[in-house]
């Protein structure tokens, strides 16, 4: 909201809202009471007629007031709900937002792993492989660390930057080797961000079995960036996860101070919905230990990695203070229109003749 102050007031229960409300309503009433019976007069008669109009003021007022408390208490509960739906529904909208933007950076940056896939990169000698690798990772010496080309056979041709301890009996070169597909991991590190690891078949044009297979180690440094971005000054966990459930990047700095934290039970639950009902985006409320946690997740496209972001649903700013202002104030008019109610049906029910003075 612009222009306006805004009111962090925790969430409370329903039970104790409505205490709250019961709780201002006698004391609201005391004080009426207190100031009718403050004007009593020491008459007999005088306190008789008083104690009969602070009867009919009271009864009027608790028959008007009890039904209002009811639909109030329903009117604070849905104003609390439809902050937690209008919650759900924005971080939803980033959740996709930043994988869109994810899958943007995975492509554009790694482009790379496009040049080797060209039928052009297949026809050079391996010296003119590596010189055109070489040429690549000097321009993007922030994004590429290291490249090794192989044959099917376990043959390693050459080699470029860091590739660590990579060879041709790693488990991601064995897949991409049976599956024909492109396999990658992410590789976690004490002092440094993130690398994807790729393993990329690469074809002949009438061949049905790779002829190469390019290793390739990458930072993902450029998608903390990202993160950072979005989750700035957010109350919000903002972040990516694998498919074995480890943080790539998120916005409190988790995974830089802890490489390969996993993520929370109520991430994985509801990456576990989304895959089960086979959607590429949900959002739900998830009850952990009497806390209400707000959940989004957003799949990566090209990848098995989730954008995910999470609140707690205390920490959402809670504009109840303006539904409690117009309950309080019905509760006054309330009693204001008992004091009306009680001196019309003085004026139109009770004849002239019978109507008595009373002394203040």
């Amino acid at each position: 909201m612009r222009g306006g102050k805004r009111h962090a007031i925790g969430l409370v229960s329903d039970a104790q809202s409505l205490l709250n409300l019961r709780t201002t309503c006698v004391k609201l009433f005391g004080i009426i009471i207190f100031v009718v019976f403050g004007r009593l007069g020491f008459k007999e008669k005088v306190l008789k007629i008083d104690l009969n109009k602070c009867k009919f003021v009271a009864v009027v007022t608790a028959l008007f007031l009890i039904p209002f408390l009811i639909l109030s208490n329903h009117f604070l509960n849905s104003t609390r709900e439809i902050v937690r739906k209008n919650a759900l529904e924005r971080i939803g909208l980033r959740t996709k937002a930043v994988s869109k933007v994810v899958s943007g950076v995975l492509n554009s940056n790694y482009e790379i792993f496009r040049i080797v896939k060209s039928e052009k990169f297949v026809k050079l000698s391996n010296s003119e492989r590596k010189k055109l690798l070489k040429r690549e990772m000097e321009k993007h010496k922030e994004i590429y660390r290291g490249f090794a080309v192989f044959t099917p056979t376990c043959e390693k041709l050459f080699s470029a930057g860091d590739i660590g301890n990579f060879n041709c009996l790693d488990e991601l070169f064995k897949k991409a080797v049976l599956s024909a597909i492109s396999v990658g991991a992410v590789e976690y590190s004490e002092d440094a961000p993130c690398s994807l690891i790729v393993a990329e078949p690469i074809f002949s044009d009438k061949s049905e079995n790779p002829r190469l297979v390019v290793f390739g180690k990458t930072s993902l440094a450029s998608l903390n960036n990202v993160i950072r971005t979005f989750g700035k000054k957010s109350r919000s966990e903002l972040g990516i996860v694998d498919a074995g459930g480890q943080i790539i990047s998120d916005s409190t700095g988790r995974a830089i101070i802890k490489p390969g934290i996993m993520v929370s039970d109520e991430i994985i639950k509801a990456i576990n919905f989304s895959l089960k009902r086979e959607a590429q985006n949900s959002s739900s409320q998830i009850l952990v230990e009497d806390r209400k946690i707000l959940v989004s997740v957003s799949s990566v496209q090209g990848t098995k990695w989730w954008v995910y972001e999470k609140i707690d649903s205390s920490s959402l700013l809670d504009y109840s203070f303006w539904a409690k202002r117009i309950v309080y104030s019905g509760i006054i008019l309330i009693m204001a229109f008992a004091f009306i109610s009680y001196k019309l049906a003085q004026i139109w029910l009770i004849p002239k003749k019978l109507q008595v003075k009373t002394e203040v």
